[in-house]
């Protein structure tokens, strides 16, 4: 995997192949502690049935748009684009969605910090030495949820925290923290259909997190499984990676880092050297997955991850409010907050068992709908 933290590499990747993805990720909490919300903008959706699909097939959506950028070896990335939205009041989704749209509904710059898909669009924009991200999200599901947020990430720009671990390999995934610690603010309101539901309007400020991945092949074919997180403590940000990635011509090839990150995202503090995952159990899914994550840097630095809140639970795919603990030996820091973490094991997306649950749950936005996601209630709860 190569790492890195280069504000200018936020754009789209060029000569994405077949099988390729990329996403903007981003996330916040709010300051009262009640309000999280997650947004993803995906070229080459890695959990798209219909791109597994034609990938397995080697074909693209027949469509004119796809026409000139499929390619004998498969479907491109461009051909399967999506954004996910989820957001939570004091762990529990009040707003979901994940729709993939058409290439023709998109527009992904290589030049700046610029996605548009359907009627979702990221920019970001440097002034300075501060990183200012808007993002505007606006849409209505065929439940009658709606959703309309315009929101600010607002940071210092962070450049070459991890040069001495970059290795620049041309392929399998890359990973670009952008803003580790960002200031959120802005308004999300959120209209909910269905008997009980009641329209909302948040004017949220909080703390909040971007980065940018992508991948040259299919994720299965990188690793076998992985941990993230991130939690903002007052002393710092800690934001791990447990990747157990596979090795093509030799043994597994893993990837275990965490990071302590000062507030003005200049340089790192502290690393976790040695990450341990314990309390592992299987979901109702047959995910097996761990619920704590041990971390100890050489100068004794200790962070604890207890995944306690299930706030997204899949065949593939856990999301996290945990809790975090914090300890800085000769600094009288014992710190503890709370994050957003995450899990996910690709090669079981390829499990076709599991297909008809995930088209429940991500949507086609010129399709007709599933009747599941006819159903607010029902389409928050899908798994």
């Amino acid at each position: 995997m190569n790492i890195l933290s280069d504000p200018a590499r936020d754009t789209r990747a060029t000569g994405q192949p077949p099988g390729g993805y990329e996403w903007w990720y981003f996330d916040a909490l709010s300051d009262d502690g009640r309000y999280s919300f997650v947004a993803i903008f995906y070229e080459g959706n890695p959990f798209s049935t219909r791109y597994i699909k034609a990938l397995e097939e080697k074909t693209g959506p027949a469509s004119p748009a796809s026409s000139s950028t499929s390619t004998s070896s498969g479907p491109m990335p461009s051909e399967y684009p999506a954004v996910s939205i989820s957001v939570y009041d004091q762990g529990e989704p009040v707003y979901y969605s994940f729709t993939e749209y058409d290439a023709t509904d998109c527009i992904f710059s290589e030049e700046r910090p610029l996605v548009e898909i359907g009627p979702h669009r990221m920019k970001g924009s440097r002034t300075g030495g501060q990183l200012l991200y808007s993002l505007s999200l606006n849409e209505e599901l065929p439940s009658g949820d709606r959703l309309r947020a315009e929101l600010t990430f607002d940071s210092p720009a962070v450049t070459d925290l991890f040069e001495d671990t970059e290795d620049h390999s041309p392929a399998g995934h890359h990973w670009n923290l952008v803003q580790p610690l960002a200031d959120v603010s802005g308004t999300i309101e959120i209209g909910a259909a269905g008997k009980g539901a009641e329209d909302r309007t948040v004017a949220f400020r909080g703390e909040g997190y971007h980065d940018h991945n992508r991948g040259d092949e299919p994720m299965r074919e990188e690793f076998t499984d992985w941990y993230w997180g991130r939690c903002h403590f007052d002393y710092a940000t800690l934001v791990y990676y447990v990747m157990n990635g596979k090795g093509k011509d030799g043994p597994s090839q893993h990837q275990h880092q965490a990071w302590l990150i000062d507030p003005s995202g200049s340089k790192i503090t502290a690393r976790g050297n040695q990450i341990d995952v314990s309390d592992k159990s299987l979901s109702l899914f047959g995910l097996y997955s761990g619920r704590k994550l041990s971390m100890r840097g050489h100068d004794g630095t200790e962070m604890q991850v207890q995944q306690s809140r299930l706030l997204d639970n899949g065949p593939f795919y856990q999301r996290f409010l945990s809790d975090v603990f914090l300890s800085v030996p000769g600094s009288r820091v014992l710190e503890s907050a709370r994050g957003i973490t995450e899990y996910i094991c690709p090669g079981r997306i390829y499990g076709r068992v599991f297909w008809p649950l995930v088209n429940m749950r991500i949507r086609q936005a010129h399709a007709k709908p599933h009747w599941v996601q006819r159903s607010g209630r029902l389409y928050r709860w899908t798994w």
